[in-house]
């Protein structure tokens, strides 16, 4: 079963959670890290050997050393597991049944949510450019310990009770990954939905005001895309803002493939961006720049 996992192509791996190469050289890709937030690419996998380092933290190793870092867990059956469900493999879906029953906790424990307020991560999504009150209306914080170490992070969470965790170094998530879905609720149901990669993007279409009145949808990975679609149904409007990249591109297709001419891309508002919170950066950078030129 392992073996079976470990050759899964990590490129294939990445680009299921929605990650695709920035460049290619010879037999190495380069990455934007999955493991943190950066603008250079400085996460290589190299083709042949079928590994991986993330030069920003110094890491390395196979596709569960890559699951055991995106996840925050040391529980190899539950690592093997969030890998299956990603990228599923002929054998591989029993592979939590053939280890013996551990006594062990996960180790992420003392996992406690709490409104957000934090300085370090409200700070965090503003370099995002994400308001303040837009960030402590829809996202909370969440408190945790890995191998006795605590941590705190951006917390948004998903409909089967999991939550997509942010900070400054770390990407992941807690529990099952799955969809989040938001209806707008106000005045009834809305004939419009808004799809989203993360829930980053989703902040930031709130910080430009371009879905008021739209109920939304993130799919916290493109890998989610199917789990999109029933909720999909009776919409007459569904405006894609996915990135602008193959991943986002193939889960617009698939949507586009079920539901038609009523799905938009609208990606061509951050056409020169690879998403929608590049966009909202950026304009915030010119808007930044010009005010301190007019001083």
């Amino acid at each position: 079963m392992i073996k079976e996992i470990k050759s899964i192509p990590l490129a294939s791996f990445l680009s299921r959670l929605g990650h695709e190469p920035a460049a290619r050289k010879g037999t190495r890709l380069w990455y934007k890290s999955p493991l943190r937030q950066e603008h250079t690419p400085s996460f290589k996998v190299e083709t042949t050997l079928n590994c991986w380092y993330d030069f920003g933290l110094g890491k390395g190793g196979n596709i569960i050393d890559l699951a055991a870092e995106l996840y925050q867990s040391t529980d190899l059956r539950h690592i093997l597991r969030c890998i299956a469900d990603s990228y599923p493999v002929p054998s591989v879906p029993t592979v939590s049944s053939s280890f013996a029953p551990r006594h062990s906790a996960p180790s992420m424990v003392r996992f406690e949510v709490v409104p957000l307020k934090h300085r370090a991560l409200v700070a965090y999504l503003q370099e995002r450019g994400i308001t303040a009150h837009i960030a402590k209306a829809n996202c909370k914080e969440a408190h945790y310990s890995v191998n006795y170490k605590s941590y705190f992070a951006v917390a948004f969470e998903n409909v089967s009770g999991g939550w997509e965790l942010r900070n400054r170094y770390f990407k992941g998530c807690r529990g099952r990954k799955d969809i989040s879905y938001l209806p707008w609720a106000r005045d009834g149901p809305s004939a419009e939905c808004a799809v989203f990669e993360g829930f980053i993007d989703y902040l930031s279409a709130l910080t430009l005001s371009i879905i008021s009145g739209a109920d939304a949808i993130i799919l916290n990975s493109v890998v989610n895309v199917n789990k999109a679609v029933p909720f999909l149904r009776g919409y007459r409007t569904i405006n894609c803002y996915l990135d602008n990249d193959t991943a986002g591109q193939n889960a617009l297709s698939e949507l586009t493939a079920i539901y038609g001419s009523i799905v938009i891309d609208r990606s061509t508002l951050y056409s020169e961006f690879n998403d929608l919170n590049d966009f909202l950066v950026n304009q915030n950078f010119i808007k930044n720049k010009i005010s301190n030129e007019n001083k």
